[in-house]
């Protein structure tokens, strides 16, 4: 058995010694430069079609082991819906990503990664069988307060973190006709900090959501709110609707229906809750109301709709749509209707 042993490994050991350094020299001497300027004059061509358009810029793109890449410095810019303001920024501190030779032998592409973002860790894989992809998306203690497109659309503080996963199954590659589901988690989730003012108009002291859960259902590209709800110590809040997926997210229209109840703690916790949301009992009318133009129902519940795209939603309180979130004082919408899509 040795002698048979030796005799086959010089056939068996300079093959695979070869091969080893072919690799290791390989992923040495890659052109990532190259690639990284190809990655990001695809992806802004790609986005420059879309109605909210992003730019993507890397500082650096290298190696990682031998079948993987690792970018740093990633970001992924948009223009602020609010006049004069600075572009947003997503930033992701490092990304990684790694084919699998295996499925490449079998005539697919499978790609697992990893983000480092907003002190949390985002992985998943993407697959492509043919024309059809496969997008698993998970998501482990991301900091939603250092997330600057959520900030940046409240327009003040906002605490949590956020887990959960997203699982997409798209025929033929398109998101428009996708299938799959989706399930988030937001822990001990709070607004505002009664500094920093929501569309410079109102001071709003810290509100604490508590824990906000959001589960859906996607079939043949539209996916189907079925539970948005949060229940914390100084507010109740619930929504349901659905969103027309398409291939660049930005443009996936929506339709929600969202309904709100101030709790009476926290309306009477100080003298600034007490002026904008009213003191329990109080008939003196809430700052709240007549900034928004809205008013609460029998049962105390604020209503509103989101519609739009995810890029630039809309909001109103009533069937006929309304503004942009930035010019929500005046056209806030007039109604207190509790309805919601089907």
């Amino acid at each position: 058995m040795k002698q048979k042993l030796k005799k086959l490994a010089p056939w068996i050991g300079f093959p695979a010694f070869y091969l080893f350094c072919f690799v290791v020299f390989a992923s040495w001497t890659f052109p990532f430069d190259k690639v990284k300027e190809r990655i990001v004059v695809q992806f802004n061509a790609q986005q420059a079609r879309s109605t909210a358009p992003q730019v993507l810029s890397i500082d650096e793109l290298d190696s990682s082991f031998l079948t993987g890449v690792k970018a740093t410095g990633v970001r992924l810019t948009s223009p602020n819906p609010e006049p004069g303001k600075p572009p947003i920024e997503l930033k992701i501190d490092e990304a990684r990503a790694r084919i699998s030779l295996l499925s490449l032998i079998a005539g697919k592409r499978y790609v697992t990664y990893t983000l480092s973002l907003a002190d949390g860790t985002v992985t998943g894989s993407f697959e492509e069988n043919g024309k059809d992809r496969a997008i698993d998306v998970n998501f482990d203690g991301v900091d939603v307060g250092r997330v600057e497109p959520v900030t940046a659309q409240l327009g003040v503080p906002i605490e949590g973190r956020l887990n959960g996963s997203l699982k997409l199954q798209l025929p033929e590659g398109k998101a428009s006709k996708g299938n799959g589901t989706v399930s988030l988690a937001l822990k001990d989730v709070a607004i505002g900090d009664g500094k920093a003012k929501i569309k410079g108009l109102l001071a709003l002291p810290k509100l604490s959501l508590g824990d906000v859960s959001l589960v859906g259902e996607a079939k043949d590209g539209v996916l189907k709110v079925s539970k948005l709800s949060a229940t914390g110590k100084d507010v109740e809040l619930s929504a349901d609707g659905r969103i027309q997926m398409r291939e660049n997210a930005p443009d996936s229209s929506l339709e929600l229906a969202f309904k709100f109840k101030i709790g009476d703690a926290y309306r009477k916790k100080n003298e600034q809750t007490k002026m904008i949301f009213g003191e329990p009992g109080s008939k003196i009318p809430p700052l709240f109301d007549s900034v928004t133009q809205m008013k609460p129902g029998a049962d105390g519940f604020y209503a509103f709709n989101v519609r739009g795209t995810l890029g630039s939603p809309r909001t109103s309180t009533s069937s006929s749509g309304g503004s942009n979130f930035g010019n929500l004082p005046r056209n806030f919408g007039t109604t207190t209707n509790h309805s919601t899509f089907p």
